[in-house]
């Protein structure tokens, strides 16, 4: 939560996120999505390759595709959420006639990690 709270910020006020704290989660990430693949769950895995190859076309930023690349391998359902909180704010933006705005990525991705947490919250106290 802590991290999700501090590059979002950092991302919002700085339009950058320091590299101390995307690479640590990129790795253990990769490393989950490739453990993960060895027991024939590819789906984290692929996401982790698609997210790369748009970061290299320069689509998204370093720090967002480290994020999130590190969460389909973790948390796949937060990485899926965080993806789903950026193509509704960018879908807002084009609404609004305003879609050449670059968005802080990893703000929407906080949202979608506060968003699993209160649903695994609520499925841990049995409310789901």
């Amino acid at each position: 939560m802590e991290f999700s709270a501090t590059t979002g910020l950092q991302d919002w006020s700085k339009r950058e996120v320091a590299d101390w704290l995307t690479w640590p989660l990129l790795v253990m990430g990769f490393g989950s999505a490739i453990f993960r693949a060895v027991r024939l769950d590819f789906l984290p895995l692929t996401i982790s390759f698609f997210v790369l190859s748009v970061w290299y076309f320069n689509w998204l930023g370093g720090a967002d595709a480290r994020v999130l690349v590190g969460l389909w391998g973790l948390w796949p359902l937060a990485g899926l959420l965080g993806m789903v909180c950026a193509g509704l704010w960018a879908l807002a933006l084009v609404l609004r006639k305003r879609g050449r705005e670059r968005i802080p990525a990893l703000v929407t991705v906080a949202f979608g990690i506060v968003i699993q947490l209160i649903f695994e919250l609520y499925r841990l106290r049995g409310f789901i």
